[in-house]
């Protein structure tokens, strides 16, 4: 169902068959969000519930301010921004339990799969981390992703530029070593 016809659902208060139409359309799109900020498929999986959950409560409250995907996206992120904060409170442990990550072996050093990339990712500071995903994974535009994290397109573009500068420099330094 086409993102018009959804906002006419909306509007006529036909909340269930446009929600019915938005997860149908979205669902996907959502997990994945929620996966690139997450890491993790089964807590992905239950943030989407919850994240749609909260959107059908919200859905007769919507405005009209935003694209109904937009506002969609920004409960997705939000809702798992959340779930991080929550999750590194409860996961505390004594520091002789920590142990120091084991280098995996690779048949050519050079070689960089997808993992690689987002292990490089994930030691991108958050701002540039959330441009990175929003813009390659979800492939939003700059306007969209600048209106998602509340910034002028110009500090998208920023954060967006220093961040493919610093995964290159991080992948260049790999196939180095």
């Amino acid at each position: 169902m086409e993102d018009d016809r959804l906002l006419e659902l909306v509007r006529n208060r036909s909340y269930l068959e446009a929600f019915e139409g938005l997860l149908d359309r979205y669902q996907n799109r959502v997990y994945r969000l929620a996966f690139s900020l997450m890491r993790d498929r089964a807590r992905a999986e239950e943030l989407t519930q919850d994240v749609f959950l909260k959107f059908w409560r919200a859905l007769p409250r919507y405005d009209g301010r935003a694209s109904l995907s937009t506002w969609l996206y920004a409960i997705t992120r939000n809702t798992c921004l959340s779930a991080r904060r929550y999750d590194a409170l409860r996961r505390t442990r004594p520091l002789d339990e920590v142990r120091e990550p084991v280098a995996r072996a690779s048949e050519d050093p050079a070689a960089t799969d997808a993992s690689d990339v987002w292990r490089f990712v994930d030691r991108l500071p958050e701002s540039q981390r959330r441009v990175i995903t929003l813009f390659y994974l979800e492939e939003c535009s700059l306007r969209e992703v600048g209106r998602l994290l509340d910034m002028p397109e110009g500090t998208v573009k920023s954060h967006l530029h220093r961040a493919r500068l610093a995964l290159a420099h991080a992948m260049n330094a790999q196939g180095a070593h």
